[in-house]
């Protein structure tokens, strides 16, 4: 049996030969790397969403680097705390891109003896295809935050980082007392680089802490200090979502001021799923 369900009638997908089939015949195949597409045609999709293979590369360069490291600590400590005991947690990171992050988790899991079983998705093929290639251990769809490909009240813990906010899938998806972890940039976030970049560089908002059918739990703030130049520089603004709505002459600022300070802060909000009596409220 695998992690994911049919986008087409919601039934379970089971492995056939080199396929997921559900009950009602829907077949998707497995790439080589072993993921599935699961991702259905929609008009807000463009024909190949999300992240390049450059901006996907650049991201894997980037955080393979060890100067986020800090934050797949925080990560890892959080969703070992919410594991429950000789239970297996089920965990589904809701936009893994290319992976970095599931990877770290299970080597701290696995080191921690912790029986657990973790997918992920992206709507980016690309990185999907990247995570696949090199996390064989974990199981990776196309998919779409806004269409989680796993059954109701399935998932212990659901990870979204830097993934957008949809309340009514994370509350479909987690099982009563089930936790989210949502990660959002904190207030002064790569503000070394957007000084570099922009004339009036800006703050990043606070993130509200109040979602429908979650109850707030606690934030954890991770913050630190990096020093980037170069190519290395320019994969980190290239795995931000500034490098979409920036004109290509930032790269070429980025490349001449040479070394860059810059803070970096991750701000963890942990929320715990709020039983409703009418799901339909949302």
């Amino acid at each position: 049996m695998s992690f994911f369900i049919c986008p087409k009638c919601k039934e379970q997908l089971n492995k056939n030969e080199n396929a997921l089939v559900c009950k009602n015949g829907h077949s998707f195949d497995l790439a080589r790397q072993g993921y599935v597409n699961l991702l259905m045609p929609n008009k807000r999709h463009s024909l190949s969403p999300g992240d390049s293979h450059e901006m996907v590369m650049s991201r894997r360069r980037f955080l393979e680097s060890g100067k986020y490291e800090i934050f797949s600590d925080k990560l890892n400590e959080i969703v070992s705390a919410l594991s429950v005991d000789s239970q297996k947690t089920t965990i589904v990171d809701c936009g893994c891109g290319e992976g970095y992050y599931d990877g770290r988790l299970c080597e701290y899991l696995d080191k921690l003896k912790i029986n657990y079983k973790l997918c992920g998705f992206d709507i980016s093929k690309k990185a999907v295809r990247a995570a696949a290639g090199k996390y064989k251990q974990i199981s990776f769809a196309v998919a779409s935050t806004f269409d989680i490909p796993v059954k109701e009240k399935s998932a212990d813990i659901a990870i979204a980082v830097f993934s957008p906010m949809v309340e009514k899938e994370f509350y479909r998806v987690l099982k009563p007392n089930g936790y989210l972890i949502y990660a959002v940039p904190g207030v002064r976030h790569l503000m070394g680089l957007k000084e570099t970049v922009y004339d009036e560089p800006y703050e990043n908002t606070e993130k509200d802490t109040e979602y429908k059918g979650f109850d707030f739990v606690n934030r954890h703030s991770v913050n630190g200090k990096i020093t980037v130049s170069g190519e290395e520089a320019v994969d980190l603004f290239k795995m931000t979502p500034y490098y979409y709505k920036t004109e290509l002459s930032a790269i070429d600022k980025i490349r001449l001021k040479g070394e860059i300070e810059t803070e970096i802060q991750f701000d963890f909000l942990v929320y715990k799923k709020e039983e409703m009596k009418n799901s339909e409220d949302f």
